[in-house]
């Protein structure tokens, strides 16, 4: 937590090139390797040393010029992040585009060929830069993926993506690519007409001289392909016309707004500004098109959404970085148990063999653990439909989840995963009998979402090896694992914890023990509270609608629902014996449950499950006793989402958790609080904590003292303080 203050200046250094170039046989090589940097990103720096180069060959020409990366797994994977933060004029920002701009239309004007040599990402800035090239080789190795990502950061591509790229492969694969930020490998590249060329990483050089000897497309020598047409079967051609025509156009274009809206709910302004910058570019010559790209991306640097975005990237690089120096301490595994193959626990074994792990999945019998193996195929079934895996990689992913109705071979498995119903009772019996057949260092993760560690650690010989790994639902989708460690937890069991989850591709956050740990506790009172708004006289209808509109994935009923009221239930009074009158649980709850409405699973909940798409059940108000009274949507927002937050502060008043960047990504990656606001403490930054205390005092006044504002935040909100330092 910071007071503001301002920045101390910085000491000015002259930085080494981020490349180099050299000339063999009369072809020129730049050779991208900016030792500053992990990776190549494009900047200022770069600007300035390309254009000497290009000052250099334009006086001294030669047969060609190739493009090429000296880091391993990595072209160029973008633009300089810190330098866009840094801007708060949108002038500035248009001065460095035009720049930027200026800059490619120079390597495209050269008079002999240039050819980018790609061997690894090749994202946003790097894949722009490469557009501009004559011609492009990739390499058919995993770590290639060419993509412009920078949707993610509430921007569009801005040095000549949303004009180079849909006259290159055409309107509609290019709008997939700019409003997805999807990464494609090297032959989907190819068989999109995105590069010329795909080869093996060991003869890329030979392939790069290859398309120098075409010479440059257009010029008279030129040996290569003729004419580009753009990919695809009649109906996608048939579309890049229809794009391309005026009159007919809208057709394609309204049509990508619409989905754009369907998904973003409107919050998110950068796809919907590329689909109009793509729609007005494409039939101008192309430098006009550029300054309408130029002046739309300088608008969207500076605007709130990106700059949450922009946030959440360096906020999850520091959260990655110090889990990978925590993750460097883990014991080495390569053998896996998992302890129950429910919906969970077969989640858990499908990810852990995807990426490579041998895996021993248990339950109590024949039938649970093949639910659990047809659940793991099916998985497995949907990416190799999408052509994420081969057959043959699917079947030596199945061949290494082993099934168990005992416990032979977990003596020799440094760790088990427990995924089994969640009661005290029934873990205890698990540790205790995996304990009896195990090592003696054998380290225990449980993934209880509610349990406290130290609870479950009674049962074991070996408490210093208990740890919490809480997955999320459904474990293939969600990216978070939140690790638990009590005060007895040794490091190396948190470190080969942590470890296993980054090389199951997740974002780890890791936080102390205590009833509900983060995750759980702080999402149960913001539920709780749309509980009662409910009882209050708000419509189910009402509250969902206007927490989606402000931003998040679901409502919190139809979320409620997705969990299972039971579920749900049963894991607030594991929280409640802990949190007390505060807990102050809504009375539907109970009703809810004693009219057997669960959710989803019974078909029935605060939704009617029985017909497509799901509706509000009206004989649900009835069962809760629900009398109509008008509540304000604003009111419906600040309760709930100021709740999240007055739990998130005794959590930190607790020492539950410390890091306001494990926080908010906590609630982002965990369960969906809404990205562009950068998560819920700098969304508690943006509004003022004198507000916000303010806000939650009338509420207490209005409705109960489970509202009152946590202590820490009254303190804060005295001293002027910021969860997160100014410019942060």
């Amino acid at each position: 937590m910071t007071s503001p203050e301002s920045p101390e200046p910085s000491d000015v250094k002259e930085l080494p090139a981020p490349a180099r170039m050299v000339i063999e046989d009369d072809v020129a090589w730049i050779h991208l390797d900016d030792p500053e940097k992990s990776v190549n990103t494009l900047s200022t720096r770069y600007f300035e040393w390309f254009e000497q180069q290009i000052d250099h060959l334009s006086q001294n020409p030669v047969s060609g010029l190739v493009l090429i990366s000296d880091k391993p797994g990595y072209f160029i994977v973008g633009a300089d992040i810190e330098e866009l933060q840094a801007f708060k004029d949108p002038q500035d920002v248009l001065a460095m585009i035009r720049r930027g701009h200026a800059l490619v239309n120079r390597f495209a004007d050269l008079p002999f060929p240039v050819v980018a040599a790609i061997d690894g990402a090749c994202l946003g800035g790097g894949l722009e830069l490469s557009l501009a090239c004559d011609l492009r080789v990739a390499t058919n190795a995993s770590h290639t993926k060419l993509g412009v990502p920078e949707v993610q950061l509430g921007l569009y591509p801005g040095l000549g993506g949303t004009q180079r790229l849909p006259r290159l492969i055409g309107v509609p694969d290019a709008l997939d690519m700019i409003l997805t930020g999807k990464q494609i490998p090297a032959k989907k590249a190819k068989k999109l007409g995105l590069v010329d060329a795909v080869c093996d990483p060991l003869v890329l050089r030979q392939a790069a001289l290859e398309l120098v000897a075409m010479g440059k497309p257009g010029s008279k020598g030129y040996r290569g392909p003729g004419r580009k047409v753009i990919k695809g079967g009649l109906g996608k051609r048939a579309a890049d016309l229809l794009a391309r025509t005026p009159g007919a156009r809208r057709l394609v274009y309204d049509k990508a707004r619409e989905t754009v809206l369907k998904k973003s709910g409107g919050h998110y302004p950068a796809p919907l500004k590329a689909i109009e910058v793509v729609r007005e570019g494409i039939g101008l010559p192309l430098n006009k098109a550029l300054e309408i790209e130029a002046a739309g991306f300088a608008d969207l640097v500076v605007t709130d959404v990106a700059k949450g975005l922009i946030s959440i990237f360096f906020t999850k690089n520091d959260v990655d970085s110090r889990s990978a120096a925590l993750a460097k301490a883990a014991r080495p595994v390569d053998r896996i148990g998992v302890l129950g193959a429910g919906f969970m626990g077969s989640g858990v074994a499908q990810v852990l063999s995807h990426k490579g792990y041998e895996v021993l999945l248990k339950d109590r019998d024949h039938e649970g653990v093949g639910k659990g193996l047809r659940h793991c195929n099916d998985l497995f079934g949907k990416l190799t439909k999408r052509r994420r895996m081969t057959p043959v990689e699917r079947k030596l992913a199945m061949s290494r989840i082993l099934p168990r109705i005992d416990y032979e071979g977990f003596g020799r498995v440094p760790i088990v995963i427990e995924a089994v119903f969640e009661d005290v009772g029934i873990k205890h019996q698990v540790i205790r009998e995996v304990e009896a057949v195990g090592s003696d260092d054998l380290i225990f993760a449980s993934n209880t979402s509610t349990i406290p560690i130290a609870r479950l650690a009674e049962a074991s010989k070996r408490p210093e090896n208990m740890v919490g790994m809480h997955f999320f639902s459904p474990v293939h989708k969600m990216p978070l694992v939140e690790v638990i460690k009590t005060k007895q937890t040794s490091d190396e069991a948190v470190a080969t914890t942590v470890d296993i989850g980054r090389r199951m591709g997740k974002t780890i956050i890791v936080v102390n023990d205590g009833p509900g740990f983060f995750t759980s506790r702080v999402l149960g009172p913001f539920i709780n509270e749309a509980l009662w708004c409910l009882s209050q006289g708000a419509s189910v209808e009402q509250i969902d609608r206007v927490v989606t509109k402000w931003g998040w994935p679901v409502g919190p009923i139809a979320l409620l629902d997705e969990v299972g009221l039971d579920i749900a239930n049963h894991a607030g009074q594991v929280i409640a014996e802990y949190a007390g009158d505060r807990a102050d649980t809504s009375p539907v709850f109970q009703r809810m449950i004693d009219s057997e409405r669960l959710g989803r699973k019974s078909k029935r909940g605060f939704y009617d499950y029985r017909q497509t798409p799901k509706k509000v059940d009206p004989s649900m108000y009835e069962a809760i006793g629900w009398e109509p009274a008008e509540i304000d949507d604003l009111e419906i927002i600040e309760r709930t989402w100021m709740q999240m937050l007055n739990e998130t502060a005794r959590c930190i008043e607790d020492g539950i958790i410390e890091n306001p960047h494990d926080i908010d990504i906590g609630v982002i990656f965990g369960f969906g609080f809404p990205p562009f606001r950068g998560g819920i403490l700098r969304e508690a930054d943006k509004q003022g904590l004198d507000y916000v205390v303010a806000r939650l005092e009338d509420y207490a006044d209005a409705y109960g003292e489970r509202l009152a504002p946590a202590q820490l935040l009254r303190d804060m909100a005295n001293k002027g303080e910021t969860f997160h330092r100014y410019g942060d």
